[in-house]
């Protein structure tokens, strides 16, 4: 039988996606592909071992373990990052499989994003997401399946350029000083380089063709589902469906054989948002063993804050996912992190607080795969 296992973030990101990861790759690392989703470069998963801490944006969370990564058609790929960390993680063999209408991201999509953000402050990685889905949504395209053909390659890039050229027109000068500003030292013989050199770090594929390769399929998720574009706040949501609805859809489609899925749910154990988007009015949070935080007040995505918990926004997250997986059985895990970070907290009175039956609770008192401990069976 194959198995699935769903790695879904229930607040506004940053939970502890890659940790969760990782520690189920760490199960059957020979037999597991992670799959994306959801979301694309702008991912920032932690994952730590005893002689490497390393931030996955363009991997998965299981490289480390030797897992490969599948990209979805739901997802989108930055050639010139994939090829710098590949490069870093080279000793660990590295391997991407893309399905061939994955989305690229250029430098292009990178300007005019961080020149709107900086007009709109909603909140943004500053990495072109957002912009990269737009533009696929007004049909003007760059795939995966494009990157090898240079002609075409730079046909495609002029097409975007010509997009951009156009949409600024009706900008004020301001965004279209800094949209220059930020391409005055673009090099398209780069990018175009990056898009052939990657060559060596993956294959195209749909994940019908892994089905039987693999026995374990990870969906690694991204950001939260309060950022979620269908179930989030708006303006301050993500352009991705960070629910489980893409990943019940690639299982429904390519996965038909007999599969056994298993979602595991992810928050810390405190509320964690960055920007100006809304949090629930909960208790403000003493944190200690914080000195390490990946996460950062930083120039796009705004101040990074920390919060208790609001059990509510725990049950609305869990209610809309559930939304997408009505009619299969599934089995529902939770995974709590960061409890070092806050050692008053009691998981049993959150437990009591949540709408849902869980089949596992396991908690996370620090960095690393062999610090998570089963809590409750």
């Amino acid at each position: 039988m194959t198995k699935c296992s769903l790695v879904i973030d229930l607040g506004f990101g940053d939970a502890g996606k890659g940790l969760t990861t990782d520690f189920l790759a760490s199960q059957n690392p020979k037999e597991s592909v992670v799959v994306r989703f959801s979301g694309g470069h702008q991912i920032g998963h932690t994952v730590s071992t005893d002689t490497l801490t390393h931030t996955f944006s363009n991997f998965g969370s299981g490289t480390l373990l030797g897992v490969p990564t599948y990209y979805s058609e739901h997802t989108t790929l930055f050639p010139p990052a994939i090829l710098d960390e590949g490069d870093f993680l080279k000793t660990y063999k590295p391997k991407l499989y893309f399905h061939p209408l994955a989305m690229i991201t250029t430098f292009y999509d990178i300007a005019y994003n961080r020149a709107i953000e900086k007009q709109q402050n909603h909140g943004s990685c500053g990495l072109g997401f957002g912009t990269t889905i737009a533009r696929n949504k007004a049909e003007v395209y760059l795939y995966a399946n494009d990157l090898q053909f240079q002609w075409i390659l730079k046909q495609r890039l002029e097409s975007i350029k010509l997009y951009y050229e156009t949409k600024l027109e009706s900008q004020p000068k301001s965004i279209q000083d800094y949209y220059k500003n930020e391409l005055k030292d673009y090099n398209e013989d780069y990018f175009t380089d990056s898009c052939l050199d990657i060559k060596k770090y993956y294959s195209l594929t749909s994940l019908s063709e892994l089905k039987t390769t693999f026995e374990h399929f990870i969906f690694e998720g991204s950001q939260g589902i309060l950022l979620d574009t269908q179930h989030g706040f708006h303006p301050h949501t993500t352009w991705s469906y960070t629910t489980s609805k893409n990943a019940i859809q690639l299982i429904k489609t390519h996965l038909k054989a007999e599969v056994e899925i298993d979602i595991y749910y992810i928050t810390r154990c405190y509320q964690t948002r960055h920007g100006n988007g809304p949090m629930s009015n909960t208790k403000p949070v003493s944190l200690q063993n914080n000195e390490n935080e990946a996460n950062v007040t930083n120039e796009f995505q705004g101040e990074f804050r920390t919060q208790a918990l609001d059990p509510e926004l725990l049950n609305y997250a869990l209610s809309s996912d559930a939304i997408h997986h009505q009619y299969l059985k599934t089995q529902k895990h939770v995974m709590i992190t960061c409890l070092d970070q806050l050692p008053g907290f009691s998981y049993e009175n959150l437990l009591q607080k949540l709408d849902t039956t869980f089949k596992s609770v396991h908690g996370s008192y620090g960095p690393r795969r062999e610090c998570i401990e089963k809590l409750q069976n």
